[in-house]
């Protein structure tokens, strides 16, 4: 398969663009962000939620993604490099995607502190967790692993 100049920078456009949804998302750049789509998308997540395959308007599905993501703290979107293939009008581009996303106090310390003498001292502290990701037991198993 030969590739022309203008496949290349085609393919570095689309690439920009689809880079560019997760920045803006991630930075909250919601104008920006609609920019980067059509007036009609199809929108499928039926993979992680179920439903039904929908077709919505551009300035829906940024507002819909706006007013989910607005109450979080923070979100992440990380992308696998991008495979695109270049057709005369259309293109398609595949990748991988994690996302994280931080509610507000994901978690926290409660700590409790006695004065003693002329220092306040941690009597208790208790962790709170509102989020985890990973092996949830990894200390419990490399404290078993001292003994």
């Amino acid at each position: 398969m030969v590739i022309n100049s203008q496949q290349l920078v085609d393919r570095e456009a689309v690439r920009e663009t689809v880079t560019g949804v997760t920045h803006d998302i991630d930075q909250r750049r919601w104008h920006n962000l609609r920019a980067r789509f059509a007036d009609t998308v199809v929108v499928d997540y039926t993979s992680l939620f179920g439903g039904e395959v929908q077709t919505q308007n551009g300035d829906d599905l940024v507002d819909g993604w706006r007013q989910l993501l607005t109450p979080l703290t923070a979100t992440q979107h990380l992308l696998s490099p991008i495979c695109v293939v270049i057709h005369e009008r259309t293109a398609e581009a595949i990748c991988h995607v994690r996302g994280y996303h931080h509610a507000k106090d994901p978690g926290h310390y409660e700590f409790e502190l006695q004065r003693e003498s002329a220092v306040w001292a941690i009597h208790r502290i208790t962790f709170r967790a509102f989020y985890q990701t990973g092996n949830s037991k990894l200390l419990q198993e490399a404290a078993s692993r001292l003994r």
